[in-house]
C-alpha cells in the first residue's frame, strides 16, 4: 500500500530542526526527478530527509564578555579532551580571572576509535560544552576571533589563503596545529597577525598520510590574549605531554600554580644596535617587569647585533647617505662595533650567558675588508689594517679549501675576553632542549636563501632571526626585529614587528610581541597559589 503523501511522521526527519512533520512538496525539475519534502515546523525544504531523528545540536555561545584576559583553545568533534591539560587551563582561567573560550573544530573520522558507531559526529566532550564559542566577534578594533570558521582538522596549512580574510584585523582561528603568520600592512600600523589556537583534545586522526601528518603536527595548546588600552598582547601556550605548561614566570601543574624555573633562553629580534628601538630596550632590559627580570633566561641569543651602517656596502654609490653619515660623525667602524659589544656586556648578567649568532650584518665587516680600500677611507684606515692583519694570521688551507676567521668574531672575542659572551661561527650548532639556535636564517637548505618555511623542513626544531617577521611554521619559530622601520625598507607595506622568542624550562616556546614598551599587561597577577603539602618543591 503506498505511503500517504501528507501524513506527519511518514517521510523521515527534517535535517535542520529534527521535526518529523514533513509533507510531500512535489518533485525536482532536473532529470533525476527527486521527491521534495517540506518541514511544517521550520519551512526547510529537502530531497534527503533523515531516516532517524538527529541528536540535538550542542548550543554554543555567540557573545564574548568584556575582559582584560582571554584564553582560546580548540576542540575536535567526537573526541575526548586531554584531561590534565584541561584542568590546568581551568587553573589559568581562575588565576588570571580570564574568559575561556573553546572554538569547535570538525573532522568526521569514521575509522577513529572514538567515533565508531556515531552516524552524526556533531558532538563535543561534555567538559567543554559550556565553553564552546561559534561566532565571529571583535575583541578590539584590530582583533577578531573566528569561531564560526571550521578548518579541516587535518589540514597541514590551516592559515593558507587567509591573509586578507579578516581585512585589516588580526585573526584567531581554532585549529589543532600551531601556526602564526605576520601579514604586511602599511608601515604606520602594526603588522597583521593570523594565529591558530592549538587544541585541548587528544590526537584523533585516520591512518592515512594526511591523518598521520595531522597527528604529527597536533599541538596541545591555547592562545592567551591580554587587552589593555586598545592594545593587545598575544602569547602561545604550548603544553607538554602531561598537560603542564608555562606562561611567562608561572607554571601550571596538577600541584597548583607555581613559580616557573628559569627560562632556557630568550632569542631577541634582530638587534641592529645603532637603530634599536627604545621601546624594545625598555621591554627587554630596562623597564619595570622587563623580560630579563621576569623570565631570568639562562641564555640570550643576539642576531644581527651589528648593523654595520658606518660602512654598509649598499651605500657605495649613494653619496647622499655617505654625506649624512660624515655630517653626523657616524663613519667610524670601530666606534659602531664597540658600542654594540659594550651594550651586550652591559646587559649580560653574571648568571646569564650571551650567545652572538653569526649573522649577515655582522659578516658585512668581512666583505668590507675584501672590497674596501683603506687609502680612500682615512677615518677607518688604522682599524681596517688591524683587522686585516688579524684575519691574515688565521688564513689556512684545509681539506675543504682555504679558510679564515670572521673579523667581527676575532675582534669581539678580544674586546670581551673576560665577559660571559660566546660567539658562534657560521654553521656552528647550539642546541637547547632539542631546538637549534645556531641558524641566523639568511641561509637555507642547499645554499638557498633562508626562509622560515624552508628551515621548517630540515627535520629539526629551529629558532631563527633575519626576516624581521614573527612567524611559526611547523617547528620553526622566527623572531621579529628590535628596531623601527629601517632606511632600506623603502616605506612599502611591511610584516615586520618587534618580537622575541622565549624558550621555557620545559623546552616549549612562545613569541613575545612588544608594543609601546610592553609585552604583557601592567597589572599581570604574580601571586602563587598554595600548593598541597605533598607537592614537589621547586
Amino acid at each position: 500500500m503506498p505511503t500517504p503523501k501528507n501524513v506527519p511522521g511518514k517521510h523521515g526527519y527534517c535535517p535542520r530542526c529534527g521535526s518529523d512533520d514533513l509533507f510531500h512538496g512535489g518533485q525536482t525539475t532536473n532529470y533525476t526527478k527527486k521527491a521534495r519534502y517540506k518541514c511544517k515546523g521550520c519551512g526547510y525544504q529537502t530531497t534527503s530527509p533523515l531516516a532517524e531523528k538527529p541528536k540535538s545540536k550542542v548550543k554554543m555561545r555567540t557573545s564574548l564578555p568584556r575582559k582584560e584576559v582571554y584564553i582560546f583553545t580548540a576542540a575536535q568533534n567526537a573526541t575526548p579532551i586531554h584531561k590534565p591539560f584541561w584542568a590546568n587551563l581551568l587553573q589559568l582561567k581562575k588565576y588570571r580571572k580570564a574568559d575561556l573560550e573553546v572554538l569547535p573544530g570538525r573532522y568526521k573520522n569514521p575509522t577513529s576509535q572514538w567515533t565508531q558507531g556515531n552516524d552524526d559526529h556533531e558532538w563535543w566532550a561534555d567538559e567543554v560544552k559550556d565553553y564552546l564559542f561559534s561566532a565571529r566577534r571583535k575583541i578590539t578594533e584590530r582583533l577578531v576571533v573566528l569561531g564560526d570558521l571550521k578548518i579541516e582538522w587535518a589540514s597541514n596549512n590551516p592559515l593558507l589563503g587567509m591573509d586578507a580574510f579578516t581585512k585589516n584585523m588580526c585573526g584567531v582561528v581554532g585549529h589543532g596545529k600551531r601556526e602564526l603568520n605576520s601579514i604586511a600592512t602599511p608601515q604606520h600600523k602594526h603588522s597583521k597577525i593570523m594565529v591558530t589556537t592549538g587544541a585541548c583534545t587528544i590526537p584523533n586522526y585516520t591512518d592515512t598520510k594526511r591523518g598521520k601528518l595531522g597527528e604529527f603536527n597536533h599541538c596541545l595548546g591555547a592562545i592567551i590574549i591580554e587587552v589593555d588600552e586598545g592594545a593587545f598582547y598575544i602569547r602561545e601556550i604550548n603544553a607538554d605531554a602531561h598537560g603542564n605548561f608555562i606562561d611567562l614566570d608561572m607554571e601550571f601543574t596538577p600541584e597548583g600554580v607555581l613559580p616557573a624555573k628559569r627560562a632556557l633562553s630568550l632569542t631577541m629580534g634582530d638587534t641592529h644596535h645603532r637603530f634599536m628601538s627604545p621601546h624594545v630596550t625598555e621591554a627587554t632590559f630596562t623597564g619595570k617587569a622587563n623580560m630579563l627580570e621576569v623570565l631570568k633566561p639562562r641564555y640570550l641569543f643576539w642576531h644581527d647585533l651589528l648593523d654595520f651602517h658606518s660602512r654598509n656596502h649598499h651605500h657605495h654609490d649613494d653619496w647622499f647617505t655617505k654625506f649624512a653619515k660624515w655630517k653626523e660623525g657616524r663613519e667610524n667602524v670601530r666606534a659602531e662595533v664597540e658600542e654594540a659589544l659594550d651594550f651586550v656586556a652591559k646587559m649580560t648578567s653574571c648568571s646569564t650567558k650571551s650567545i652572538i649568532v653569526s649573522s649577515n650584518h655582522d659578516r658585512a665587516m668581512l666583505r668590507w675588508l675584501k672590497e674596501g680600500n683603506f687609502k680612500d677611507d682615512l677615518v677607518n684606515a688604522e682599524f681596517y689594517l688591524d683587522l686585516t692583519k688579524m684575519v691574515m694570521r688565521t688564513a689556512r688551507m684545509t681539506e675543504k679549501g682555504a679558510e679564515y676567521d670572521d673579523p667581527f668574531i676575532l675582534y669581539g672575542k678580544k674586546y670581551l675576553s673576560k665577559k660571559n659572551v660566546r660567539f658562534l661561527r657560521q654553521n656552528e650548532s647550539f642546541v637547547l632542549a632539542g631546538v637549534e639556535h645556531g641558524f641566523h636564517g639568511d641561509l637555507g637548505p642547499n645554499n638557498a636563501r633562508g626562509t622560515t618555511r624552508n628551515l621548517s623542513k630540515i627535520g629539526a626544531k629551529v629558532t631563527k632571526g633575519h626576516s624581521h617577521t614573527a612567524q611559526i611554521v611547523g617547528g620553526c619559530y622566527s623572531t621579529g626585529s628590535s628596531t623601527g622601520p629601517l632606511e632600506y625598507e623603502k616605506g612599502g607595506p611591511s610584516s615586520h614587528s618587534n618580537a622575541h622568542v622565549v624558550e621555557y624550562a620545559n623546552g616549549k616556546r612562545s613569541l613575545l610581541f612588544i608594543i609601546n614598551g610592553r609585552y604583557c599587561l601592567k597589572n599581570r597577577v604574580r601571586k602563587t597559589q598554595k600548593s598541597p603539602a605533598n607537592a614537589t618543591p621547586r
